[in-house]
């Protein structure tokens, strides 16, 4: 009896791995598709959202191509963690086996895997990333997705970086190391801050890259040197003008032989006004000036690296 109380103890104390589960909640109008967050049903995205597994956010981790252990899964679960309580941003990591025919198709199962499920749901402007791997064995793929503010964070040169990094990885089928050094990665960007081309860049409510509206400078220096040439072309016209006057030194050179004419000449000064009229011929597009967001169908924004097949 002692021996079984012993062996129910060193079970107790023993670590349990963290096994993600890749069981799927049912979709139906009782729940509104299982879409918790504000993107709207339409027509044109029910199917897409139907199609979409449907999973608790809390995991992170979604395995469907069986490709980490359980203690793999835990020690990555751990490292996930630690980012998001870092970076107040979500992560997710899938696994999937799904035949394609173009990259834009992993795109948009990353991009409505993440809309459609509850990820980000908590965080400012849905923030969080997304790594997919899809394991489909004519074409193996993976990518880094990005939504809300990690859009800013994570530039395409930085996401570009960082798949080169874990590529010999994945190729090699070192999943917990690629995955490791994935949010190592991220996470050093985070802590190097929103690099200064996104600067000019802001997220909105719908998880777009916006861009923002330039503040009007007034051009003081432009001003000022227009004014002062301006000035010296009035004064040297008026003195040109004065230098055409013929100076008389004697008085009878104004006397007429037939009598004294008095000539009254009159100096009319004008003035001149010259106004300086500015105007912003600037315009305000979202997203432009060269980083933009690509739309899913629930209309909220996402940014990508360039892919890596292999």
């Amino acid at each position: 009896m002692k021996k079984i109380k012993y062996l129910l103890l060193i079970i107790l104390l023993l670590p349990l791995n963290y096994k993600a589960s890749t069981e799927t909640r049912n979709r139906n109008e009782l729940n509104n598709l299982g879409i918790n967050k504000h993107w709207k049903i339409t027509e044109e995205n029910r199917q897409r959202i139907l199609d979409t597994k449907c999973v608790n956010a809390d995991e992170k981790i979604y395995d469907y191509s069986n490709i980490l252990t359980d203690e793999e899964e835990t020690q990555i679960k751990e490292e996930i963690n630690k980012y998001i309580e870092l970076t107040k941003m979500d992560m997710v990591f899938v696994s999937i086996d799904m035949p394609y025919t173009m990259d834009k198709q992993n795109e948009d199962f990353a991009a409505d895997f993440y809309d459609y499920n509850d990820f980000g749901l908590n965080l400012k402007n849905y923030s969080g990333v997304l790594l997919l791997r899809n394991t489909y064995e004519q074409d193996p793929y993976f990518n880094v997705y990005m939504f809300g503010n990690a859009q800013l964070y994570y530039t395409f040169n930085r996401s570009e970086t960082t798949l080169n990094n874990i590529y010999p990885y994945f190729k090699g089928h070192n999943y917990q190391e690629g995955i490791k050094m994935f949010i190592e990665n991220y996470t050093n960007y985070y802590k190097q801050g929103i690099p200064n081309e996104m600067k000019d860049y802001y997220v909105d409510k719908n998880s777009i890259l916006q861009k923002k509206p330039k503040k009007y400078k007034i051009p003081w220096i432009i001003i000022i040197i227009a004014d002062i040439i301006t000035t010296i072309f009035i004064i040297s016209i008026l003195i040109h003008k004065n230098k055409m006057v013929k100076k008389k030194l004697i008085t009878k050179e104004y006397m007429d032989k037939k009598g004294v004419n008095f000539t009254k000449i009159e100096n009319n000064k004008i003035n001149e006004y010259i106004t300086h009229t500015t105007h912003d011929t600037s315009s305000y597009s979202g997203g432009g000036g060269g980083f933009s967001s690509s739309i899913g169908s629930s209309g909220g924004g996402h940014t990508s690296g360039g892919g890596r097949h292999g």
